[in-house]
């Protein structure tokens, strides 16, 4: 009898416990980065290394395309394109991540806007063709603007393209991870790290999301396309999945009225949403003490010469 009562609650309090914790997987630096340079064999490798995962946990999720990544001689190079479709073509999104994915911090409004716009100018047409639309943009390196008129001025110009900037609740530092993976020749060590780091990193933001809010919200995880997460991205997911989330597509993710809260945050740091929406409200120190670190080891790797 006991059991039954236990099984009973299990059932009526825990799963809906579970079915709150959503997730919203985006992907930056489309269609491939690498420490290394990387060949046509190594970009087909990485999109499919990358689609796969995705597509056998049926991810509704966003990549955010580099412009000039997509150029060669001054036009648009065919096989880039044709990864690009593939995304598609495998049910995701594509979102605008500018052209030359420079900080906000070392250029004007007005360079900025127009790394938008050449991005824009490229990607919109040939989706408009593919009948999909261009409705994200991703900030590279989480700039929103260092100075609160420079700040205003990219809220006005993505209104005026029809953009909605797309936020990261669960930042990282993904890139350490897969520089180092690559430096160790695709070590599985490192790549187990990467994975143990993640998860502890979701764990981290979401206590700083009850924090905040006292109940989940839907999260928005934001990683790269990079090596690491090409052959990580299947135990990643999975162990997500264990954890009782549901992966859930942009649009989902931004009806949660957390987004709808202020980011009063001006400055040169690129931090998570979450972060931004505690500064705005006047939190301090202590609240954002606890962060998950990229381990010592991993980061000289990194970042050595």
């Amino acid at each position: 009898m006991k059991s039954y009562w236990l099984a009973m609650f299990l059932t009526l309090f825990l799963q809906p416990v579970l079915a709150q914790k959503k997730i919203c997987i985006t992907i930056d630096d489309l269609p491939g980065v690498a420490y290394h340079p990387l060949t046509a064999a190594d970009q087909d490798l990485l999109t499919q290394q990358l689609l796969a995962p995705l597509q056998e946990y049926r991810v509704p999720a966003v990549g955010f395309v580099i412009g000039n990544q997509l150029v060669s001689n001054q036009q648009i190079d065919p096989g880039k394109r044709a990864l690009l479709q593939r995304w598609l073509e495998a049910g995701m999104e594509l979102g605008n991540h500018t052209f030359a994915h420079r900080g906000f911090n070392a250029i004007s409004a007005q360079a900025y806007q127009r790394d938008v716009w050449e991005a824009d100018a490229l990607l919109r047409p040939w989706l408009i063709q593919q009948n999909q639309p261009l409705r994200y943009f991703r900030h590279p390196y989480l700039q929103r603007g260092d100075t609160l008129a420079k700040r205003d001025s990219l809220v006005s110009y993505l209104a005026q393209l029809h953009y909605q900037e797309a936020p990261v609740t669960i930042d990282n530092g993904d890139y350490l991870f897969s520089k180092a993976y690559e430096k160790a020749g695709s070590a599985d060590s490192i790549g187990q790290q990467y994975v143990h780091y993640m998860l502890a990193v979701v764990d981290y933001y979401e206590s700083q999301t009850q924090a905040l809010f006292h109940r989940p919200i839907a999260q928005i995880l934001g990683i790269h396309a990079n090596p690491i997460n090409a052959r990580y991205l299947s135990v990643l997911l999975a162990s997500l999945r264990e954890r009782g989330y549901q992966f859930i597509s942009l649009a989902d993710a931004l009806q949660d009225s957390a987004y709808q809260m202020a980011d009063n945050y001006v400055g040169e740091a690129g931090i998570s949403w979450i972060h931004r929406w505690a500064l705005s409200q006047g939190k301090k120190g202590a609240f954002f003490k606890g962060e998950p670190e990229v381990p010592v080891a991993i980061a000289a790797l990194a970042e050595a010469k």
